[in-house]
């Protein structure tokens, strides 16, 4: 068992970022610093890879939608998410989507009519609606432009 341990953390290492399920720490790939006017070359990507903490990398696979101009994460975990507290402390993030790097500034959202649709959004693309009686709390970001 150690060594499957050991065999998947060498992946995680070797691959630049997240495997599956397992974090990772400094996401690689190719640095995009024009501004991103519409996202939506990215809609069809189910998951995207959010790189937070930048003093100590650390980076997961995450499901996202995206409208327009605007991309969000939602932090299933709520606040007890790792990357989620990450990114209430230092709200600097990378998001790396088909191997390109976007830097990002997370903002916490907190209007509820935006919460609302972009709970919409979520069930539009992977038919997933929060459970409002869960335990958690919805932590949604606003992944802007920083």
């Amino acid at each position: 068992m150690k060594r499957l341990a050991l065999v998947l953390a060498a992946l995680a290492l070797a691959c630049g970022g997240p495997l599956g399920w397992m974090p990772g720490g400094k996401l690689d790939g190719e640095p995009v610093d024009t501004p991103i006017g519409d996202w939506s070359f990215a809609s069809k990507t189910e998951k995207l890879q959010l790189e937070s903490d930048p003093a100590d990398p650390y980076s997961v696979n995450i499901w996202f939608v995206t409208e327009g101009d605007k991309l969000w994460v939602f932090a299933g975990g709520g606040e007890s998410s790792t990357w989620a507290k990450h990114l209430l402390a230092d709200p600097h993030a990378i998001v790396r989507i088909d191997g390109k790097l976007y830097p990002r500034k997370a903002a916490r959202v907190t209007d509820t009519a935006e919460i609302a649709h972009v709970e919409q959004l979520y069930l539009a693309k992977y038919d997933y609606t929060r459970d409002p009686n869960g335990v958690f709390g919805p932590v949604v970001f606003r992944l802007e432009a920083p």
